[in-house]
């Protein structure tokens, strides 16, 4: 099977084509992204997704297709038309490129925007309220329509929060949770703009990486997207598994009411048609912190 990831130079790009070179699939695999830090070995293609015939490129010769690629949320509500092109219109490029062929589309809980019921779980409508949240959405809609009319095979995850993420990757609205760890990995002081008891959903690099690779390699298709089994951490728990192999003595609460709306106030999370899928959780939090330290 030859599959392209476009978003491969990303963080979970990188964290998916290292599983599947674990995989022994080196030789399978074509990188997409607009530049490369590091190709591992396998054909890499160099390109800007919106450009004419980019997905073209993209598609060519290949039976499966990973797409990560995507203007992160917080860069998405500044510049939306922007996001209509990389997002949206290249997204939607892609899958009718793929004709005939296997998609894994990584959306993402953006689609359930900021007013939360008191639990979501397979049946939660999406409700996105952000430029990044509805493109999302709309990408998810296409995706299913395809699939339901057997133009494409695949699956749409909805990816949560991926722990640690580089340092200064304010691109993403999250990105404060990412430098939680780096901040206590390196015993550096870190302002915290959700109160201790804010809750939020996070998955390791590591985890979703198995995830994607999973869906990618396995037979499952629906139009019914997939909510990935995050785990549902209150922040005050997550700073108590962080000091256990940290330091977060420099740490210190300054709420940001937008912030702690749309990443402090999750609900928890019922799974369930992920877990009969084969999807995995980290398991625990002190399982996800380790991934996230020794990955990061």
């Amino acid at each position: 099977m030859r599959i392209a990831i476009t978003g491969a130079n990303g963080f979970v790009g990188r964290a998916v084509t290292r599983a599947l070179v674990g995989q022994g699939l080196r030789a399978n695999l074509r990188l997409v992204d607009r530049a490369f830090d590091e190709g591992f070995g396998c054909e890499t293609l160099v390109l800007d997704l919106a450009a004419p015939g980019a997905a073209a490129q993209v598609a060519d010769g290949i039976d499966c297709l990973i797409h990560l690629a995507a203007l992160p949320g917080a860069a998405a509500q500044a510049d939306p038309a922007l996001s209509r092109r990389v997002n949206l219109h290249a997204s939607l490029d892609l899958l009718e490129h793929m004709r005939g062929r296997r998609v894994v589309y990584a959306s993402s809980i953006a689609v359930f925007g900021s007013q939360f019921p008191a639990v979501i779980d397979d049946h939660t409508p999406a409700q996105p309220d952000s430029t990044y949240g509805a493109h999302k959405r709309m990408v998810e809609l296409a995706l299913a329509d395809m699939v339901r009319q057997n133009e494409v095979l695949g699956l749409a995850l909805r990816l949560p929060g991926i722990v640690a993420r580089p340092q200064a990757d304010g691109a993403f609205g999250s990105s404060f949770l990412s430098e939680m760890f780096h901040a206590a990995k390196a015993g550096m002081p870190c302002v915290v703009p959700v109160a201790p008891d804010a809750t939020t959903w996070l998955m390791s690099a590591r985890t979703c990486a198995y995830n994607l690779v999973y869906a990618a390699l396995s037979s499952a298709s629906s139009p019914d997207p997939v909510n990935l089994p995050a785990q549902h951490v209150r922040i005050g728990d997550l700073l108590a598994a962080l000091a256990s192999t940290g330091d977060v003595s420099g740490f210190s609460h300054v709420p940001n009411p937008s912030l702690e709306r749309v990443f402090g106030t999750l609900p928890p999370l019922v799974a369930t048609r992920a877990m009969e899928l084969g999807f995995r959780s980290d398991g625990d939090l002190g399982a996800l912190v380790e991934a996230s330290l020794t990955d990061g």
